[in-house]
């Protein structure tokens, strides 16, 4: 009994060093000053970001909507919905000979299968990082669309008229009583 005991207590003991070394290590090279640079720039606020991807394989499609969700849940981006349009099938017919035997043909057959997903209220420096990374790893025979929806403030010359204004006060006293 007193021997796999002993090899526990061993295996802790250098598990603890080792632990102790990295931590020296990681210390070493480690400096109190901030990395990141404020470059003073408001950052980009996206509404909603529409992810529309479409391939002929449907595996593929399935694998790549997991990687996605996966990336997504590491990186922190909220994936509001994930769907699945109807299918698009195009078909062409093309005789087998130019000019004779009219009757003979061959019927071609092209799947395109989409999936959507929809991310809601993202940041633009966040978008453009999940962005990319997403497309780096975009299998081939693949197609993506990215359509973004920026949140943005009004103009300064649009204002709204003054009765509008002085409605909005007395609709929000009236509620209060």
């Amino acid at each position: 009994m007193a021997a796999p005991l002993l090899r526990s207590c061993r295996l802790g003991a250098s598990l603890f060093t080792a632990q102790s070394q990295t931590a020296n290590k990681v210390s070493q090279y480690s400096t109190s000053e901030s990395l990141v640079t404020s470059t003073g720039k408001k950052d980009k606020l996206y509404r909603q970001l529409t992810l529309e991807i479409k391939g002929h394989d449907s595996a593929i499609l399935n694998s790549y909507q997991k990687f996605t969700a996966m990336a997504a849940k590491e990186l922190g981006v909220n994936i509001v919905s994930m769907c699945d349009p109807p299918r698009i099938f195009t078909r062409m017919s093309l005789m087998k000979s130019v000019f004779v035997h009219k009757k003979h043909f061959h019927q071609y057959e092209m799947r395109t299968m989409y999936k959507v997903f929809q991310i809601k209220h993202i940041t633009g420096s966040t978008a453009s990082t999940f962005l990319e990374y997403i497309q780096r790893n975009l299998p081939e025979g693949m197609a993506m669309k990215v359509t973004k929806i920026q949140i943005e403030q009004l103009p300064s010359h649009i204002k709204p008229p003054a009765d509008a204004a002085n409605q909005i006060q007395s609709s929000q006293q009236t509620t209060k009583h």
